[in-house]
C-alpha cells in the first residue's frame, strides 16, 4: 500500500497538468479555475527551421549591422515596414535583437490573412492572435504606441485612393522593409488589379525622400512560369547593362551565370527558361539591376543598391529550391545640384553598370538554406531551437510540431 501511495505521489505533476489542460489552472486570488487556451497545431510552411535562418541570420544580422551604423543623436527607434502575419515571428526576432541595443521597434504593415478573403471564423482567430502577440511585444517595452498593422492587402498601396496607399503616404520612410511574400512578385489577389511588383515600386518611391541607408528585404517564390511583367522588366535593365562594355558587366553576368560571355544573349534565354541555381542568380541579379535602374533614373536623388544577402531554399518545389530570400543595402547618395547654366539635360554620372558588377560578384554567393542544414549540424540545431522557441513563445504545440517537422513532405528534419 505505501508503494502505491509514493508511485501515485511521484506522478502528482503529471496529473496537475491534465487535469490544468482539461479544466484549466487554479487561480489563487480568484479561487476559480481559468481556461488555457488551446496548444495550436496549425503550422504553416514558415514554421520550418528553414525560414528561421532567413529570419535570424538575414533579418536580424543585418538590421543590427545598421543600427550599429547609427549616430548618438538618432532616436532608438526602427521604422519597419512589415507583413507579418498573426504570429509577428519576424517583429518578435528583430525586437529581441533590438533590445540589446535599447531600440524600439515601431512597424507599419498590413496582414493579408486577417484581410476579407479568410472566413469570418478565421478572421476571428487571427485577430485574437494577433493582438495577444502584440499585446506582448508591447507590455515588454519593445515597442512603441505608433506600431500598427492593417488589415488590407499590401498590393493595396498600388492605388492611390485605397484606405492603405493613404495610410503609407501618412508614414514617414522606414529603416526596414520587409516584403515576406508567400507568392511571387507578378501576383494579382483575387478582385484587385494591381500586383506585388506594383506595391514595390510605390514603396520605392515612398523611400526616395530617405536621407539615410535602408535595408530591403524581399523574400519571393521564383521560377520561369512566374516571372511575368516583373521578369520582363529584370530582362530590360540587364540588358540595357550589356550595352554598355566598358563597364565590365556582362564579364561578371557570364562568370555569376556558367556562361560564355561571347554568346551571352542567347545563353541568358536559356537560362531565364530553366529552373535550377544559375536561374535563382540570375533573378536576384535582375532583381538588384531593377532597383538599380530606378533609383538611378532619378537625376537629383539617385542611390547606391547593394545585394547583401542572398539565400534559397525549397516550398512548393521538390527537385530546386522556388525561394528566394534577398537582402539589398540602399544608400542614398547626396544629392545633385546643378548650376544654372548648365541648361538643357544634366549629364549624369554612369554609375550604374559599375554597381551592377558588385550585385553580380554577390549573386554569385547565392546559398542553399536547404543542403546548408543538412551538411552544417550547428545551423541546423540553431534552425531549429531558435523556431522551436518562437512557437512556444506563440502557444503552438512544439511537440506536435517536432512530429509535423519529422514528416514533412519536402524537407523532414529528423529531431534527436
Amino acid at each position: 500500500m505505501t508503494e502505491q501511495v509514493h508511485a501515485t505521489g511521484a506522478n502528482d505533476d503529471v496529473l496537475e497538468e491534465d487535469i490544468a489542460a482539461i479544466y484549466g489552472k487554479h487561480d489563487v486570488e480568484t479561487g476559480s479555475l481559468v481556461r488555457l487556451p488551446e496548444k495550436r497545431r496549425d503550422f504553416k510552411p514558415w514554421h520550418h527551421p528553414v525560414k528561421q535562418i532567413v529570419r535570424a541570420k538575414q533579418w536580424a544580422d543585418l538590421t543590427k549591422r545598421l543600427l550599429e551604423t547609427w549616430s548618438g543623436a538618432r532616436p532608438k527607434v526602427l521604422r519597419y515596414f512589415t507583413l507579418p502575419g498573426a504570429d509577428l515571428l519576424d517583429i518578435r526576432v528583430l525586437a529581441r535583437m533590438c533590445e540589446s541595443l535599447d531600440v524600439k521597434i515601431e512597424y507599419f504593415g498590413f496582414d493579408a490573412a486577417s484581410s476579407s478573403a479568410a472566413g469570418a471564423t478565421d478572421d476571428q482567430t487571427q485577430v485574437r492572435h494577433s493582438v495577444t502577440a502584440e499585446s506582448v511585444l508591447r507590455q515588454a517595452g519593445r515597442i512603441t504606441d505608433e506600431a500598427v498593422i492593417f488589415p488590407d492587402r499590401l498590393e493595396d498601396i498600388a492605388l492611390a485612393d485605397s484606405h492603405a496607399a493613404t495610410q503609407l503616404r501618412l508614414r514617414g520612410t522606414f529603416d526596414v522593409i520587409n516584403i515576406d511574400a508567400c507568392d511571387h512578385l507578378a501576383y494579382n489577389p483575387t478582385g484587385r488589379d494591381r500586383n506585388t511588383f506594383d506595391a514595390l515600386q510605390m514603396l520605392l518611391r515612398h523611400q526616395m525622400r530617405s536621407r539615410t541607408p535602408w535595408l530591403l528585404f524581399i523574400t519571393t517564390r521564383a521560377q520561369p512560369s512566374l516571372l511575368g511583367q516583373p521578369g520582363i522588366e529584370f530582362q530590360n535593365a540587364i540588358t540595357q547593362n550589356l550595352l554598355v562594355p566598358e563597364s565590365g558587366f556582362g564579364a561578371k553576368l557570364a562568370e555569376c551565370v556558367n556562361a560564355d560571355q561571347s554568346r551571352l544573349a542567347a545563353e541568358l534565354n536559356s537560362i531565364w527558361s530553366t529552373h535550377d541555381s544559375r536561374f535563382l542568380r540570375l533573378y536576384a541579379i535582375g532583381l538588384g539591376k531593377f532597383l538599380l535602374q530606378f533609383f538611378h533614373a532619378q537625376p537629383n536623388l539617385p542611390a547606391n543598391v547593394e545585394l547583401a544577402s542572398s539565400y534559397a531554399y525549397r516550398v512548393h518545389n521538390d527537385d530546386h529550391p522556388d525561394m528566394l530570400a534577398l537582402a539589398f543595402r540602399i544608400t542614398p547618395d547626396e544629392p545633385r545640384v546643378f548650376s544654372p547654366t548648365v541648361g538643357g539635360a544634366a549629364v549624369v554620372p554612369p554609375l550604374e553598370p559599375v554597381r551592377a558588377v558588385r550585385v553580380a560578384s554577390q549573386a554569385v554567393k547565392l546559398q542553399d538554406l536547404d543542403m546548408a542544414m543538412t551538411a552544417e549540424e550547428k545551423l541546423l540545431d540553431e534552425a531549429v531551437n531558435g523556431t522551436s522557441e518562437l512557437l512556444a513563445a506563440a502557444n503552438y504545440d512544439v511537440q506536435a510540431w517536432r512530429q509535423w517537422l519529422e514528416g514533412h513532405s519536402k524537407r523532414p528534419v529528423a529531431i534527436a
